[in-house]
This record gives structure tokens, C-alpha cells and sequence, in this order.
């Protein structure tokens, strides 16, 4: 059984943070097919949503994902977002305050890693 991602806690945490002190939490999402989101919203295959109490109807933080509703123009959509596409997680009025994430920070960590050989070193004989 694999660990939950520490991404998961993370985001989580900034969230409850934004909350706490009054400031609107927003996430960066780097989409792909993964992703359900509204697709008209996408520039440059990244969007960012407002996941304040205020902006959501029914936000979990699940193990894999975070899931919402919201309102997007007249159309209410269920949203839904796996840790590995969370490119970054902030509040709005103070983006410094909030962290950003590499592409493959979210590999698990129970998986083998094997180890990459060293590359030959070459050199000219004389």
C-alpha cells in the first residue's frame, strides 16, 4: 500500500492557513486528461481556481485529489483534481506567502527507485 503524498498535507495545510487568517485561497493546476475542469477556463494547459468556502460547494481533500463544485459562468460543475497536477497553491493577496511545486514532486515514494549508473568518464591517452 502505497503512502499518501505529502502534497496532499500540504495543500491541505495552505488551505486551512488562507482560511484561517482571511485570505482566499487559490491553486494552480497544470491540467491534462487526469483533470476534470472546465476546459474553456485552460490558457496555456494550466488554470487557476479560487477555493475559498466562499468560491466551492462541497471541497474534499481526498487522498489522490481534491474534488469541488463551483459556478462558472450560468453552469454549475463538479471539478476534480489528482496532487500530481498541483503546480502551485497560494492565497490571492499575498502570492509570496504560498508555495509552488516541481512537475514530479508528487512520485511515489514507495515505489524502487533505482539508481541511475554513472555515465562514463572519458579522457585522451597519450
Amino acid at each position: 500500500m502505497s503512502r499518501p503524498s505529502i502534497k496532499s498535507y500540504l495543500v491541505q495545510a495552505i488551505w486551512n492557513w488562507c482560511t484561517d487568517v482571511g485570505l482566499t485561497p487559490y491553486v494552480l493546476v497544470r491540467v491534462d486528461d487526469n483533470c476534470i475542469v472546465p476546459q474553456e477556463f485552460v490558457e496555456d494547459g494550466q488554470i487557476i481556481f479560487d477555493i475559498s468556502s466562499e468560491a466551492t460547494h462541497n471541497l474534499t481533500f481526498d487522498d489522490r485529489e481534491i474534488s469541488f463544485e463551483a459556478r462558472f459562468g450560468e453552469k454549475a460543475l463538479r471539478c476534480r483534481v489528482p496532487y500530481r497536477n498541483i503546480a502551485g497553491m497560494f492565497p490571492q493577496e499575498e502570492p509570496n506567502k504560498g508555495m509552488m511545486f516541481s512537475p514530479n514532486s508528487d512520485e511515489p515514494e514507495d515505489e524502487e527507485i533505482k539508481p541511475t549508473p554513472p555515465k562514463p568518464v572519458f579522457s585522451r591517452v597519450k
